[in-house]
């Protein structure tokens, strides 16, 4: 209007920081567990290039399949007690497949005429990825608002394929039910923490369990650094041997308050990185890259666990129609920004123990369910 200063559009996420809702992650605890707790193939040439972490693409842009084998270890019923020179074992090698049979994918487009009308800010160059990409901060922003979507979508797959193997204790796969009592005066060495601590040492876990979920547990680990030695001389805040990764997916995949819990190295991210070396940068009409991205929110002053992602950026130089994420319409020039990984869940096979071995049919992954009773309420 004639005589007035136009308004300043200011971004919410200034005003809001780390709880602006557009670039907030859903706590996705068992991604995270996975990314900083993989187990490392350790293949250190193939052909002169490498394989890290649990790779299925090597530093050369190539992917290979891979194959783990294991032998079972000895029982004792199968030592015997003469003094003799027959042979009483003989081992083979079991082998099982790496597999990445996961994707995860989304795009979207950012047209010229969306930036036309906001500030210079929004066409500012930036560079992002590897090799170095420039592109206009705004690309970059909406990107950012793309990876709750991506994180959530993996978490949900992800958790959607873990196979539980049996508990030593239980006999079976099934949720074994751990209660937190409520009572301060009880001794209960049958429940809680000292139950599940016991089951991992059952189960021959070593280092300390991985656990993840949602519900009671958490509340738990909220009130645990406020907990102090009750009437019966147990302080639960001492306790250790475990790490807590917090998923608000849990619920709808596990079940409301249950537990995952796996030993170290049972367990890992399988993925693919496709976009290096010879298959990155510019290609025809597109510009290939990898990013990293984080897989949580983080918390103030320290930075967020990150992951690699595969980014392709399509140069739009013609109008065409396209699906604009509510309805199909002509869209101007710019650019289509997708986003993807490959991946999957690997397991321990249960295989790599006998059928007489006391931990056979276990493959170092548990369930529980979470309860908070006493066991005599007033």
């Amino acid at each position: 209007m004639l005589g007035f200063a136009p308004a300043i559009l200011q971004h919410l996420k200034v005003l809001m920081a780390q709880n602006y809702g557009g670039v907030k992650i859903t706590p996705a605890g068992f991604t995270k567990l996975l990314v900083q707790n993989n187990p490392n193939l350790r293949v250190s040439s193939i052909d002169g290039e490498k394989l890290t972490g649990m790779k299925l693409s090597t530093s050369g842009g190539h992917i290979r399949g891979v194959r783990v084998k294991s032998l079972p270890r000895i029982t004792p019923d199968q030592v015997k007690s003469e003094d003799n020179c027959d042979n009483d074992v003989g081992f083979q090698y079991i082998e099982s497949d790496i597999n990445a049979p996961l994707y995860s994918k989304l795009g979207f487009q950012l047209e010229w005429g969306f930036v036309e009308r906001y500030q210079k800010e929004a066409s500012d160059l930036k560079s992002t990825g590897k090799p170095n990409t420039p592109v206009l901060n705004e690309l970059l922003e909406q990107l950012m608002h793309c990876v709750n979507g991506i994180i959530g979508d993996m978490d949900n797959k992800l958790l959607g394929s873990i196979t539980f193997g049996n508990n030593v204790v239980t006999g079976n796969n099934l949720a074994k039910t751990i209660n937190i009592n409520k009572q301060g005066n009880v001794l209960d060495l049958s429940e809680g923490l000292v139950e599940m601590l016991n089951d991992a040492n059952q189960n021959e876990f070593v280092g300390d369990m991985l656990l993840t979920g949602s519900g009671l547990f958490n509340k738990f680990t909220i009130a645990k650094p406020n907990i102090s030695a009750n009437q019966a001389g147990i302080d639960l805040s001492g306790f250790a041997g475990y790490k807590w990764y917090n998923d608000l997916y849990a619920s709808s995949k596990l079940g409301a308050n249950e537990v995952a819990a796996f030993a170290k190295g049972a367990v890992g991210l399988v993925d693919i990185d496709r976009y290096l070396t010879w298959k990155a940068g510019k290609f025809g009409n597109s510009h290939f890259c990898q990013i990293m991205l984080p897989v949580e929110s983080g918390i103030e002053g320290m930075a967020p666990v990150m992951m690699p992602f595969n980014l392709q950026i399509i140069e739009k130089d013609c109008p065409a129609e396209a699906f604009n994420g509510y309805n199909v319409r002509q869209m101007g020039r710019g650019w289509t920004v997708l986003i993807s990984k490959a991946y999957g869940l690997w397991q321990a096979p249960t295989s790599q123990f006998q059928a007489t071995d006391r931990l056979a049919n276990t493959n170092g992954s548990l369930r529980y369910v979470i309860t908070n009773d006493c066991n005599d309420c007033p």
